[in-house]
């Protein structure tokens, strides 16, 4: 990979579209030959005025452009140029990091499962050491106090919280939202008249609604008896 050139220390990348569009008007309608020289003079800013607040160096490619942004802020000539600074910034930053920080140790438990012959019908440890730390997180024994007071309260006939409870109805089911001793009566049914249910409806809907729902009803039918059949 070719590096790129340098000149009076700064480093030129493949210019990006703000430091084109600078350059352009001063070399639009020359010649090659006329250009050399004219591109030459303006990567040593001579060609502008170095008064000019707004044309800065690009922090990415290195060539003179205009700040076209409201508060003059901007670093880079082009949004590409911006992605690429950035992008450049995080890899020096992660291998800085890499420098000064010693790599990660890995993971126990990925190492010890590489000297676990686990596929086998038999499985066993290559490793003695992977086997007994493994051994240490899963199979801790009981300290001799601890088995004594397993034993006392086994013998006290102490019991777990949390067992089982009787399936057989001997323990109490309390239903939220029942009072106690609650019975459910009789379904009770009734069946309304026309009149008394045309009667039920104005009173609670009034007439209007009552006859505006009974018209949405008859376009319905019609329109059903229309398209569906």
């Amino acid at each position: 990979m070719k590096q790129p050139p340098k000149t009076n220390d700064q480093t030129y990348r493949n210019p990006g579209t703000g430091a084109i569009e600078f350059a352009k008007k001063y070399v639009e309608g020359l010649t090659v030959k006329e250009a050399l020289p004219a591109i030459e003079r303006l990567l040593k800013g001579e060609l502008h005025d170095p008064a000019d607040k707004r044309i800065k160096r690009c922090t990415y490619c290195g060539y003179y452009y205009r700040d076209k942004t409201r508060p003059n802020n901007s670093k880079t000539c082009s949004r590409e140029c911006k992605i690429a600074n950035d992008t450049l910034k995080r890899a020096k930053k992660r291998a800085d990091a890499a420098l000064l920080k010693p790599e990660k140790e890995r993971d126990i438990r990925k190492e010890m499962y590489t000297y676990h012959a686990y596929w086998l019908e038999y499985p066993y440890y290559i490793s003695e050491h992977y086997m007994l730390r493994r051994a240490h997180n899963h199979e801790r024994p009981f300290a001799p106090d601890k088995l004594a007071q397993i034993d006392a309260a086994k013998q006290r006939g102490y019991k777990r919280k949390g067992y089982a409870r009787p399936t057989d109805g001997s323990d109490k089911v309390h239903v939220r939202g029942l009072r106690y001793k609650h019975s459910y009566s009789e379904v009770a049914t009734t069946q309304m008249k026309r009149d008394e249910i045309d009667q039920y409806l104005t009173l609670k809907y009034g007439n209007k609604k009552l006859k505006m729902e009974r018209w949405r009803a008859v376009k319905f039918a019609t329109v059903k008896n229309e398209y569906i059949g």
